[in-house]
């Protein structure tokens, strides 16, 4: 699939009066800086992570672990390869990953919303995927308003203006993921990209299970922490194109 080129002259992401008004276009605001920056010149390198540990998290219980769909838990130990027989499915431009019978989406509405993901480590990989690839879509309101956890940030968010949709956003397919930590409740998932214009770049995604569901939880700072990467070294490769 050939990647599309970002105009930068006409991407609002670009722009410096770009207001964010929901927390998780953040994430896309993160990837617009990625595409900015010159490729190479003192970017940092991914660091170490323990990844490979396949060791099991404790089972949730069965009232806990309750879909919303009705998908299985599943396996509880954290992948340390690739997720084997991935299908992948574009929304919008990029590939997200998609098992609906065993990891999620179990649920697709007609207005793009992508939910119900297993409680496990593996389906916690494929929630936090397919939100960030939603919000970077032109789906931002529905991330915000059902994919992510209720909160003082979040209340805060949906009381100020509007989240607008993007029409435009950077050019990026998911190359890559560490998982970082995993308990039944919580899920730190730092996800790796591939740029249009030959850059690498990383964001991290927190994750917590709540009304039968995955979700995403608002930084504080309303601020992911997304960066430029030398390479994709020390990320699991997984990738739809």
């Amino acid at each position: 699939m050939t990647e599309p080129t970002v105009n930068e002259d006409q991407n609002p992401l670009t722009k410096p009066k770009f207001i964010i008004s929901a927390v998780v276009v953040a994430i896309i605001v993160a990837l617009g800086i990625i595409l900015a920056l010159p490729k190479g010149g003192g970017t940092p390198t991914a660091e170490p992570s323990n990844t490979g540990s396949t060791t099991a998290s404790a089972q949730p219980t069965a009232t806990a672990a309750a879909s919303i769909c009705g998908l299985p838990s599943g396996d509880q130990a954290k992948p340390a390869t690739t997720p084997a027989d991935t299908k992948w499915e574009l929304v919008g431009k990029i590939a997200a990953p998609t098992s609906p019978a065993e990891f999620g989406p179990g649920k697709t509405e007609a207005n793009g919303l992508r939910s119900c993901f297993a409680h496990s480590p593996t389906g916690a990989l494929y929630a936090g995927a397919n939100i960030v690839i939603l919000a970077s879509s032109g789906h931002n309101d529905l991330v915000l308003r059902y994919l992510t956890v209720d909160s003082p940030e979040r209340d805060k968010l949906l009381g100020s203006s509007s989240p607008s949709s993007s029409s435009g956003g950077p050019s990026f397919q998911l190359a890559g993921f560490k998982l970082t930590d995993y308990t039944a409740e919580r899920a730190v998932i730092e996800y790796g990209f591939k740029v249009s214009n030959g850059t690498f770049g990383s964001l991290p995604v927190v994750l917590q299970w709540s009304g039968g569901d995955w979700k995403a939880v608002p930084p504080a700072s309303g601020q992911p922490e997304g960066k430029q990467l030398a390479d994709l070294s020390g990320f699991i490769p997984w990738e739809g194109v």
